[in-house]
């Protein structure tokens, strides 16, 4: 069966080669318009035109009426057009041997490589091809983590019947061993589907100081003396004009270099009354790990929940060098879920997080809703425990406040180590700030330090912000920073972070902590299971509101000034007396009912 594509001045007539009774290669239509395009370039003549297809080992016609050349290819069509390439996937077909040779963009002859070594160079290459089969069947996000932007994949053709060599490169020693046991799987699945049954894959690791591919080619085009060999290009006219034309910029600009994020550290962690016991219970999970397993430490946004889990695996990554550490936030572990699961392949997955050391995983409250996630973290979990492995979470307030979890998964959250962290203490606010005025080399008074730490309250990101604003502030103008810069610098920042709660915000907080149904405090309802919340909410009304006794009465159900008086009265005598109080169905301790509420306020 032919094939006539039409370049813009030539015909080409493409057949099917058939091997061993099977098509086995078409030659791909792009490919084929470019040649034709290079051969009316080279050729203005069809004497010259014949001439030369002879000497490529081709037949030439040429159609006598349109006076256009009409090329067909009858032995080496394959060679033309990259052979092998489409030659993969047919597993059955034979591989071209011959390779052809070339012209450069000014004219210069050069000959491919004997050798046929195919780097990940483009989508359209065969490592290229393997490298995207196998982020397919992995995912990206998994892929990334442990292979990069791309591992370094070498492929030799086929040639004299050898079947194709498929060389991967990756990390070294430890690392290297690793990675081999635990992809070997799936990339010999994906260098199958690329380049047929028959291929063969080697892993090798990477030497040290190896450099990148695209780096090894700069070098090599830079090298003097030294011809087109494996992995260098040469450049054409216009490249090279371009080149010369931008060289000295190019050389005079220096490299843009981006900064990373430090790992925080448990050093760093300003410990406090609001969170020692987060901080103890982190530090029983270095040093006695499997003990008290899971770890759930909960409180609102910005406390250091965050920081706390990058300290308990940089700790175990010290103590215990061979350890493998999965550090996953919650909507990373749910998206690689459903990538092995529609497509990648679940074991995968299962052995990158069920054969950690250490497993910690944030924002717990991101799995609500999600019942196939659940039921994956819950046998994660299970299979972790049998293994006496550590585990540790954090969610934004307790596991049991969070609706969707379900109970199989609470019951095996309670049966480890639950810790609270509260918003920062004055105390822990003056030493974040102090930390982070070291670590950036600022020096602060100490007048400042306490402005900052009085004024901004609610969570750490609050503090490194005003940090943030007053070194940018100092730098501007040229001046140390003093306490006049910092009122006047922080002087949105500070009223922002004072934003008043609103009575409405209360009671929606007491009604979703507890369970009643919205209205039900602006009732005429006396009953404890109602008179309670609603003396609480009156409570926290005068805690966190400016709003006067008569205003407070009048919101829940218009009862007097009088009757707010009283509730805060008998919510103090509470607290006082540590006494357990009901609340909707069920009794509380009333100090635990009040942080409760605070926290759904503060993630409010």
């Amino acid at each position: 069966m032919m094939r006539v594509l039409d370049t813009g001045g030539m015909k080409i007539v493409v057949p099917r080669v058939v091997c061993g009774g099977e098509a086995s290669y078409t030659m791909h239509a792009g490919r084929a318009r470019r040649a034709g395009r290079a051969a009316v370039n080279r050729h203005r003549d069809p004497a010259a035109r014949l001439k030369h297809a002879r000497s490529r080992g081709m037949g030439a016609r040429f159609d006598s009426t349109a006076s256009t050349p009409i090329l067909r290819a009858v032995g080496e069509a394959q060679a033309t057009a990259g052979p092998w390439m489409e030659a993969y996937r047919q597993p059955h077909a034979a591989a071209a041997t011959h390779v052809p040779r070339r012209r450069t963009m000014d004219g210069a002859m050069a000959k491919r490589t004997d050798a046929g070594t195919a780097a990940a160079s483009g989508p359209g290459s065969v490592a290229g091809r393997i490298e995207a089969a196998l982020r397919d069947r992995l995912g990206a996000d998994r892929f990334a983590v442990w292979f990069g932007d791309a591992p370094r994949i070498e492929v030799a053709p086929p040639q004299d019947g050898i079947p194709p060599r498929v060389v991967v490169r990756a990390g070294a020693g430890f690392t290297h061993d690793w990675l081999r046991r635990t992809f070997s799987g799936e990339f010999a699945a994906a260098v199958h589907a690329i380049c047929g049954p028959a291929a063969t894959l080697d892993w090798e690791p990477l030497a040290a100081g190896s450099a990148e591919p695209d780096s090894a080619a700069a070098a090599n085009e830079a090298s003097p003396g030294k011809g087109p060999g494996p992995g260098r290009r040469r450049r054409g006219r216009t490249e090279e004009r371009e080149g010369a034309a931008a060289g000295p910029a190019r050389a005079e600009s220096p490299p843009l270099t981006t900064g990373r994020r430090r790992p925080l550290d448990l050093e760093g962690f300003v410990v406090g009354p609001c969170n020692r016991m987060a901080y103890g219970a982190a530090e029983i999970a270095v040093t006695r790990p499997g003990e008290m397993s899971p770890l759930v430490i909960h409180g609102p946004s910005g406390v250091g929940k965050t920081h706390l889990l990058e300290g308990v695996c940089g700790r175990v990554r010290r103590l215990h060098p061979t350890a493998t550490v999965t550090f996953l936030s919650a909507e990373q572990f749910t998206s690689g879920f459903l990538q092995a699961l529609h497509g990648s392949g679940l074991p995968g997955f299962r052995r990158s997080c069920r054969n950690a050391d250490l497993l910690v995983i944030d924002d717990l409250q991101f799995f609500v809703g999600k019942r196939a996630t659940l039921v994956e973290l819950q046998q994660t979990i299970d299979a972790l425990q049998r293994q006496g492995k550590q585990m540790v979470f954090s969610c934004d307030r307790e596991p049991e406040a969070i609706e969707g979890l379900g109970a199989d998964l609470l019951t095996r959250l309670r049966g480890g180590m639950t810790a609270r962290i509260l918003p920062p203490d004055y105390e822990v606010r003056q030493g974040i700030v102090a930390g982070l005025c070291r670590a950036r080399g600022l020096e602060m008074p100490a007048e400042v330090i306490h402005y900052v730490a009085s004024h901004m309250i609610r969570h750490a990101r609050e503090l490194s912000g005003a940090v943030n604003r007053l070194e940018a502030t100092s730098l501007m103008l040229g001046m140390p920073v003093g306490l006049e810069m910092a009122e006047e610098a922080l002087a949105d920042l500070v009223r922002a972070s004072g934003r008043s709660v609103r009575i409405g915000d209360i009671e929606k907080a007491v009604c979703k902590a507890f369970g009643i149904e919205a209205g039900a405090l602006q009732s005429a309802r006396r009953a404890k299971a109602t008179s309670h919340p609603r003396m609480l909410a009156m409570f926290l009304a005068r805690k966190h509101t400016k709003a006067a006794l008569a205003d407070i009465g009048g919101y829940f159900g218009r009862r007097s000034h009088s009757t707010v008086i009283a509730a805060e009265k008998a919510v103090n005598e509470w607290v006082a007396g540590r006494a357990r109080v009901v609340l909707a169905d069920a009794a509380w301790d009333v100090e635990e009912a009040i942080r409760r509420v605070e926290d759904l306020l503060r993630a409010s």
